[in-house]
């Protein structure tokens, strides 16, 4: 196994994990019209909504896509890129999802940016799209 392998399977775990919890506070009494990995497709293509709230009632979905970036560790002309292929990605799934309800689109992410101006700059380029971020306040290695 390459370097790049180890490094690849370590930010595939550290997703996995992070991605685990977050639907573990989505279980329980209040939260049984929460999906997991609820299917969808848009123009071809199809792909796995990570959590997805349908509240048929108010006729609005929330969809939730988790990521477990560490935007501390990016070089910074890579952040926008990032920022942008996670909205593009929310996008498709919030564009299928219109067909038939409102939908409220979160980002969530493990921690905070610590870099100067990095949270702010992200956050800026999701809200331009609608986007709302949610930032958590994990130690993703003590999980």
């Amino acid at each position: 196994m390459t370097g790049t392998d180890e490094v690849f399977r370590k930010r595939v775990k550290r997703g996995r994990r992070f991605e685990g919890w977050e639907r573990s506070k989505w279980n329980g009494p209040g939260h049984e019209a929460v999906e997991t990995e609820a299917p969808t497709a848009w123009k071809g293509r199809r792909g796995r909504i990570d959590l997805r709230l349908v509240d048929e009632e108010d006729g609005h979905s929330v969809v939730v896509e988790t990521k477990a970036t560490d935007w501390d560790r990016m070089s910074a002309h890579r952040v926008r890129p990032n920022a942008l292929r996670h909205a593009r990605q929310l996008w498709r799934y919030i564009d299928a999802e219109l067909e038939s309800r409102q939908v409220l689109p979160a980002l969530v992410y493990p921690t905070e940016p610590s870099t100067p101006g990095r949270k702010e700059e992200i956050e800026a380029i999701l809200h331009e799209r609608l986007i709302q971020v949610v930032w958590r306040e994990l130690d993703l290695d003590a999980l």
